[in-house]
């Protein structure tokens, strides 16, 4: 299944010197996630995914089609304001064994988490994904092998005269 994922720089070394790329709690950019990760980890274990205690690596569907697409899925993100922050970001284009990988909704996801978090609505996620999943597919791993990685390169900031380009040839 082919994936694309933006992360940190430094996950290259762990890729070259680890074979493996594995998530980290303290790196979690916003520490009341925790609990909705906890709910995916476990989500993942009856299905078969360990991750070992630790929480799941992101992704989403599809391969990096290095266009404006990827750039702004991983601007709302992430939120890169400067050059630099850009510079320290790298997306992973990758090819994944279908059963390492457990796919769901991202809107619902969204919905779930601000249900834990806020405390309003159901606090029960729905693992379907529709057929048109209009805010994306996403993919949690247990972890991301050297193996699988197709490509890599610097996360480039979204560039609007791409999308002109596209809106002239259309």
């Amino acid at each position: 299944m082919r994936l694309w994922t933006v992360q940190h720089r430094a996950v290259l070394e762990s890729l070259e010197d680890a074979g493996e790329l594995v998530g980290d709690w303290p790196r979690i950019m916003v520490w009341n996630y925790r609990a909705c990760y906890e709910e995916m980890v476990a989500e993942m274990a009856r299905r078969g995914l360990d991750c070992g205690g630790r929480p799941p690596v992101w992704a989403w569907a599809g391969p990096d089609t290095r266009d404006n697409s990827v750039a702004v899925t991983a601007e709302l993100l992430l939120c890169p304001q400067t050059p630099e922050e850009y510079a320290r970001c790298v997306v992973l284009d990758l090819d994944v064994p279908d059963e390492a990988v457990l796919l769901s909704s991202y809107g619902r996801w969204n919905d779930f988490m601000e249900a834990i978090i806020m405390g309003e609505g159901s606090p029960d996620m729905d693992w379907s994904i529709g057929q048109e999943e209009l805010a994306g597919v996403q993919a949690c791993l247990p972890r991301v092998a050297a193996g699988w990685v197709l490509g890599v390169r610097p996360l480039e900031p979204f560039r609007p005269e791409e999308d002109e380009d596209e809106e002239i040839s259309s």
